[in-house]
């Protein structure tokens, strides 16, 4: 008889296209196969329409999800002050979910909370292990958010969720008998006081199919900029309306034929008008097959000004060989040679210039792309990474026996 997981999550972890949703879904899958597992998982934006379709993928996997559509705002954010520790513990909470998770959890052996905003959906009487895996640092994307503020109301919205968040963190990790975080993460996490031996190393890998793919070729890409998120997330949109606003205008100045492609879903009004009023780019929502715009492309983008943790477009750009410009916050928590393997500017001309040597220079262009897909193949694969995983949450089994 196998061991009994329940696995909680923010959002359905299917299909694995962008950000930490291929971690959730890589994690989700390697503990299926050693472990029964029950999912719980609030559906947001579209998920409703690919429960079925997880389920098929992972038959022995029981699933207990309930759509739940709380939207960042100003009224949300007035509605958690009083009913949540965080906004966004707030916009995950449904009641009918959180009975799920009280019921599976009395039956199991070990529950794995993935995301800090879906720990309040573990009882306080918790009597089985508890994993906490940290997609970031949580309390230091707010703070980074809070340096980039717009105006004085946004910046003191900011302050007080980071504070918020921080005292929630370091509240959960605690309370967690393991936790799974970047290197990077887990120094600030020690900052606020957990100790180092609970903290166990993860690395948040992209969808390393891209390095099964033939090698692209630069003479058949067009003069096009690829960027692929999930747009909803703040730093992602954040980065965009940067980008659309001080390198763009540029680039098209100095090129006036470059094109941009930025695929993913969850854009709000003010990014699709951002988008809309930006010549020559265009915006894709969610896609199923990416393989035709990393082919038509010569240059992946991902503009970050705030962020923690790994950043999965990047690793997914470098498996598939198609180089790469970000800031220092798209290469945290990975070893990547600036120059060589992946070139990083934060500021906009700094970007721009990069942009368009490598829009223009083949030979620097092969360069990177040979580079970065070595580094990524060599550094960052994903089954040493989860076997280590499973042999951690064993370890807490056994020993709670």
């Amino acid at each position: 008889m196998r061991d009994r997981l329940v696995f909680i999550t923010n959002q359905l972890p299917y299909p694995p296209q962008s950000g930490g949703v291929i971690k959730s879904w890589r994690l989700l899958a390697c503990l299926a196969n050693r472990f029964d597992v029950e999912l719980i998982t609030p559906l947001k934006g579209n998920d409703a329409l690919h429960v079925g379709q997880l389920q098929a993928v992972l038959p022995g996997v029981k699933i207990r999800a309930t759509p739940v559509e709380r939207p960042r705002t100003a009224l949300n954010f007035l509605r958690s002050l009083v009913s949540a520790p965080t906004l966004n513990a707030y916009r995950t909470a449904n009641k009918d979910l959180h009975a799920a998770a009280a019921n599976a959890i009395s039956r199991a052996d070990l529950v794995l909370v993935d995301h800090l905003e879906a720990f309040p959906y573990v009882p306080r009487n918790t009597a089985i292990p508890v994993v906490l895996h940290q997609h970031n640092a949580e309390h230091v994307m707010w703070e980074r958010a809070r340096s980039v503020a717009r105006n004085l109301p946004e910046r003191l919205v900011l302050s007080v969720e980071a504070l918020r968040v921080k005292r929630f963190e370091a509240a959960a990790c605690r309370k967690a008998d393991l936790v799974l975080a970047a290197p990077n993460d887990q120094e600030e996490l020690v900052k606020l006081g957990i100790p180092r031996n609970k903290l166990r190393t993860t690395l948040h890998l992209g969808d390393d199919s891209g390095l099964e793919a033939p090698t692209l070729q630069y003479q058949e890409a067009a003069d096009n900029l690829l960027y692929v998120g999930t747009l909803s997330w703040p730093a992602n949109a954040d980065g965009l309306h940067w980008f659309l606003a001080e390198v763009w205008p540029a680039l098209r100045s100095a090129h006036p034929a470059l094109t941009m492609d930025i695929v993913g879903r969850g854009a709000d009004q003010r990014l699709a008008a951002a988008v809309e009023q930006a010549a020559g780019v265009a915006m894709h929502g969610f896609v199923e097959d990416l393989e035709p715009f990393y082919r038509k492309s010569k240059v992946f983008i991902a503009p970050l000004r705030f962020g923690s943790g790994t950043k999965v477009k990047v690793l997914t750009a470098l498996y598939r060989g198609l180089p790469c410009v970000t800031t220092s916050f798209g290469t945290e928590g990975l070893d990547l040679v600036p120059g060589e393997e992946i070139l990083v500017a934060n500021n906009a001309a700094g970007t721009a210039n990069h942009i368009l040597a490598l829009v223009s220079d083949r030979t620097m262009w092969e360069s990177l792309r040979d580079a970065s897909r070595r580094k990524a193949a060599l550094a960052y694969s994903w089954n040493p990474l989860l076997e280590s995983h499973v042999e951690d949450l064993l370890g807490l089994i056994g020993r709670r026996s």
